[in-house]
């Protein structure tokens, strides 16, 4: 079986699927690692986005990567929310969405079913990141709001689940996603013996 946990930044994908996966006992991947791999020779991750570089690796297919970690079995990827809702990137999104929905059970990571709450939480930790220090606030708060509109419908024809974190603990939410998975692998153990 494999997992796709993803969603905006700072919602909890990782520590989330950290924790989905050590219950499962499956393997735990992340699209992040896997980009910073990929990016290298441009100086890691960051610096490849910073600097432009970034759309030379998408442009050669350099986000193979997450589409080889699919190809794994008895995983769970923390895959970037970028990954899948690039719209200068979209045919490598879209590619990404459909391999990943093909082959895995994926789940969709939100605050809350209210926007503004949504933006209000996703705001206060982006401003908190090392990335953000030197950011104005307006302009990390416009950043989060156009961010976080891209996922609520695009989560509803891609996720096969959408959960929403709120204010409960990591614990909380990644057991609601192990329950959800046991639940489907019973389904499919039931619709085999019939």
């Amino acid at each position: 079986m494999k997992i796709v946990i993803t969603g905006p930044r700072s919602v909890g994908k990782s520590t989330i699927s950290q924790l989905v996966a050590k219950a499962l006992k499956m393997k735990y991947i992340s699209s992040d690692e896997l980009g910073e791999k990929a990016c290298k020779k441009y100086g890691g991750l960051d610096k490849a986005i910073k600097s432009g570089m970034i759309n030379k690796m998408i442009k050669e297919k350099g986000y193979t990567s997450i589409l080889n970690a699919l190809k794994k079995e008895n995983i769970v990827l923390d895959l970037s929310g970028g990954s899948i809702s690039s719209r200068k990137f979209a045919e490598a999104s879209q590619e990404i969405r459909k391999v990943a929905s093909e082959c895995a059970l994926v789940f969709g990571l939100l605050p809350f079913p209210d926007e503004k709450k949504s933006v209000k939480l996703l705001f206060e930790r982006e401003i908190q990141r090392e990335h953000f220090k030197d950011s104005l606030k307006q302009k990390v708060l416009e950043e989060t709001q156009k961010d976080f509109l891209k996922f609520p419908a695009l989560f509803q024809e891609f996720c096969n689940f959408i959960v929403y974190t709120e204010t409960n603990s990591p614990d909380t939410v990644a057991n609601e996603i192990v329950n959800a998975v046991k639940e489907v692998k019973k389904e499919m153990k039931e619709h085999r013996t019939h």
